[in-house]
This record gives C-alpha cells, structure tokens and sequence, in this order.
C-alpha cells in the first residue's frame, strides 16, 4: 500500500484489530473484481505526525491564531487580533489587530519613539490560555473588527508552559522527495498510507519527519518551478528514553536538527512553530520565522531521491551526536553556514572563496582545536609561502581525496595550463586557491581576469571538496550521489566516499568511476 492507495478507500471495506503486543492491524476489502474474487489489504502502519496548524498548499499562509491577544512592549491594551505565518516576502510571524483609541496613546507613542536606537526587538505577546491549552487556529484566514487603532507587526512570541514535554512537534518547509520512508497512514482515513517516514537518532534524541500526504513528487516538481515555499512535512521530537524535557532543551536540539538539515540539504530550512505537548494537551508554543530558502533541488551535492531517507536519517543523527559538544557545534555551525552561503548567496565568482574559507576553518579544528598540534606549532609548520593550499592539503589528505583537475573540468584546464605556461605547475587544489588569491588580492599583473565558466568550475569543485569535509567531520559512513562526472547522473547512481574501506586509499577524485 503506498502513493496510490487512497483511489479505493471510500469504496472499501476498513477493519481494525490488535495484536498482543498492541500493534494496530487495518485490514481493507477492495470490492469484487470481475471474476467475483475480493482483495484483502493489510497494514500495520502507524499515525502520521499531526500537527497544530495544518499544513497548507503552495506559498499559502497559515492561519495560527484568532481573538483577544495584547503586546508586551504594550501593556494594559488588549486587541481583537488575527496572527498569521506569512511566506512572503520572507518567512515571519505577523499580527494584525485593532482595538478603540485610548486616552494614553499619544503618551505612549511619544516614548517609544523617544526609545527607539539602532536595534529593535520584535515584540512578544500575551494570550489568556483556557486551562493552559494552546488554542486551535482558526480554520481561514480573518480580519479583526474594525476599529479606531490598527497594528501591524512582527512578532517574535513564546507563548504557553514549556516545562515538562512528553513531546514537540514542528513543520518543516521545503524539505526533501522521497517515496522510500517507512509507511504511515492518515489516522482520519485509515485506509489512506504512504512510504514517507524519515527517523534520526542521535544524543539520546529521536526526530521523525513525516512527508504530508500532498507533498507528493509532483508537488515537489511545481514547488521547484515556481520557486516557493510549502510546509512538506511534519516533525515530531521525543527523548528516546520517554523522558520529559523542557522547551529550552527542544529549542537547542531542533537548531542543531537545522545545522545537519542544512548540510544535508545544501540550503536552509528549519522545523518551524514548535508545539509542546504534555498529556496529549498542547500546552507550549513558540511563534517565530526562520530563514528558508526558496525550494530548490540541485544544492545537494549528495542526497538521491532514492536514497534520499537513509541519507537525512544518517545525517541529522550524526549531527546530533557530534554537537553535543560545545566546541564542536561552534565549528560546525559556522562551517556549514560558509557551505549554504556558498552554493544560495553569492555570485559565481565568490563560491570558490566561501569553499575556501570554510575548508581552512575545518583544516584549524581538525588538527588544532581537536589536535595534535597547538597553534604555534600550526603556524611553524605552514611553508612562507602557500599557507592557504597547505592548509587545505593536509586535510584533504587525511580523509583520501585526491585533488587533480577533473578531465571534463575543461575551463579549469584553461586556468592550470596558462598557470603553467608562466613557470608554475598546479593541481586542482592548487589552480583553485591561485584564482582564489588573486581574486582577493588583485594587482595590475594579476587582475583576476577568470571567465563566468572558470570561476563555476573552480566553486563546483571546491563546493564538492568542503561538503565531502563536512560529512567526514560528523563521520557520514553512507553512500552520496556521483555528481560531477563526465556524463549527467541519473537518480540512483552513487558512489561511495573516499574515506569507505571499499575505496583504496589515494585513489578517490571528483569525475572518477562511482564506487557502487
């Protein structure tokens, strides 16, 4: 039962029973066949993860809240308010609400300007909460009454009691295709499942992240050409144990769940409206917008639709283990945003220069911070000249790649054989750091005079160097997908990384054979 087994439910016959160990079996009767004959379908699936505030289509907002609310910054004023997640023209919590004019506004408005500096502070807001429950959001979008004074803000709000959770559960926009997850099914219409379940474990943690049932790859295929936003799927986070924890501790595991969604996806993206739940009850919320890209599927340099579950499973867990450490999460964050900014924000000629700097941050952590070696002795090792390339030999070295110009590269060739032609051989490493150098540091001899080309093919391969880098600091073991060779990958094909005992030491370079 998988993507298609929704077409029959209304004509089906649904049964539930348990086994001894609790286990739900469905079991459904498809109706005769011309011969007579009556299929029986059965599955033990679980519940997807439901969630708050229900998805919805395509670059459409999310009705959160509708009612009396008052701001922080505003007190004793209460408005008849409606707050909304909003996707454009960035992802952010707005409110809009309206209340009478009083008597102290003018007072009020003259000292907040008067307050007002170089730093703002969005707002936070006060709901009154029936027995501690987070309410339900309203179904549609709607508008507050009239009224004399109107607002409209960011907001930037935790709302609820965040101690003691059994559970969270989040949205996560713009996430991954896959028909390869475990099977799910929809707990209005048990009749309705579909393979879309990704799990990471990692610190004692379990995230499951959930493919909404519409988020199909159809969906992902208009998602990518328009470019936009929709929530894909619904996360839920639980100690493995069953233990409780507190809103502080979801919040700091759900950002280094972002750090190896991150790395995994090549973009930003974020679980999203945390909900905290304590005896089935929702009892803690946190109404703020994070930073996502607008859905894209060619940022990867590794992950596979057909493996795609396997390998954000691995990810996300290897990640989650490597950050519990301080040190370590400090060095990861500010690699993997070098990584993202690289291959979303800049122009073709800087993505060399994000690669570089993010492969000398690693190069640091690696044989410095963790060791064997103090900064002095660092520094009384790197040659006077070519510091930078020596840097990143050493570690591109020590996880096995090797680092030729690739064959196809043939821009990059260009800039290799003109190096050479002036007295200097380079490899690619060393042909990618010269452009790099003399980009940062041009002079009249040297004016960085590199085609849209060569600069795209120098950030592709030192894009591909720092993520393989990245994987081997949380120590990924899975397979990637063989981008960069000579001819167009298609969906399946993938290669093992060089530090994988089935890859002969020295041997793996970008544009070589896939390894499986």
């Amino acid at each position: 039962m998988g993507e298609d087994s929704t077409a029959q439910a209304q004509s089906s016959e649904v049964s539930v029973s348990y086994e001894a160990d609790g286990t739900r079996v469905v079991s459904r009767m498809l109706p005769p066949n011309e011969e007579g004959q009556r299929l029986e379908l059965v599955h033990r699936f679980p519940d997807a993860i439901e969630h708050l505030y229900p998805p919805r289509p395509i670059n459409e907002d999310v009705p959160l809240f509708a009612g009396k609310l008052g701001f922080t910054n505003e007190p004793n004023q209460v408005y008849d308010a409606k707050v909304m997640y909003r996707w454009a023209p960035r992802p952010r919590i707005d409110v809009h609400g309206t209340r009478p004019v009083a008597s102290t506004d003018l007072s009020w408005f003259e000292a907040a300007s008067m307050a007002a500096g170089m730093w703002s502070t969005l707002p936070s807001v006060a709901i009154a909460l029936e027995n501690g429950a987070i309410p339900a959001p309203p179904e549609e979008e709607t508008d507050p009454d009239d009224a004399d004074l109107s607002v409209n803000s960011q907001v930037d709000a935790e709302v609820g009691d965040g101690r003691q959770l059994d559970r969270v559960t989040c949205l996560l926009p713009n996430g991954w295709p896959t028909v390869r997850g475990t099977g799910i099914c929809d707990p209005h219409d048990l009749a309705r499942t579909w393979y879309g379940r990704t799990t990471a474990e990692g610190d004692g943690w379990r995230a499951e992240f959930d493919r909404t049932p519409d988020a199909n790859l159809k969906s992902f295929d208009a998602l990518k050409e328009c470019g936009g936003y929709q929530f894909t799927h619904t996360v839920r986070l639980t100690r493995i144990d069953g233990s409780s924890f507190s809103s502080e501790q979801a919040l700091d595991v759900l950002d280094r769940i972002r750090l190896g969604l991150g790395l995994a996806l090549g973009r930003r993206t974020s679980c999203v409206l945390p909900v905290g739940f304590r005896d089935a009850e929702p009892v803690w919320v946190l109404w703020r917008g994070q930073r996502v890209d607008r859905y894209s599927s060619t940022t990867s340099h590794w992950l596979d639709d057909s493996t795609a579950v396997s390998q954000v499973s691995e990810i996300v867990g290897k990640t989650l283990d490597f950050t519990q450490d301080v040190t370590a999460r400090a060095a990861l964050s500010q690699a993997v945003g070098y990584y993202v900014a690289g291959l979303n924000d800049v122009d073709v000629e800087l993505q060399a220069n994000m690669a570089v700097s993010g492969l000398q941050l690693l190069s640091y952590y690696r044989f410095v911070t963790v060791g064997p070696h103090t900064h002095r002795q660092w520094k009384a090792l790197q040659p006077k000249q070519g510091a930078t390339e020596w840097e990143l030999r050493q570690l591109l070295t020590a996880i096995g790649v090797t680092t030729p110009v690739p064959a196809h590269f043939a821009h990059l060739q260009a800039v290799q054989g003109r190096l050479a032609a002036n007295g200097t051989q380079f490899d690619g490493l060393g042909t990618v750091v010269k452009m790099r150098n003399v980009a940062t540091h041009p002079t009249k001899d040297q004016p960085a005079a590199y085609s849209t080309q060569e600069w795209a093919e120098a950030g592709f391969l030192a894009s591909y160097w720092f993520g393989l880098s990245l994987l081997d600091l949380i120590q990924y073991t899975g397979t990637i997908a063989a981008i960069l060779q000579p001819h167009p990958r298609w969906a399946g094909e993938m290669r093992h990384g060089p530090w994988s005992p089935t890859v002969s030491p020295g041997t793996w370079q970008v544009g070589g054979p896939a390894d499986a």
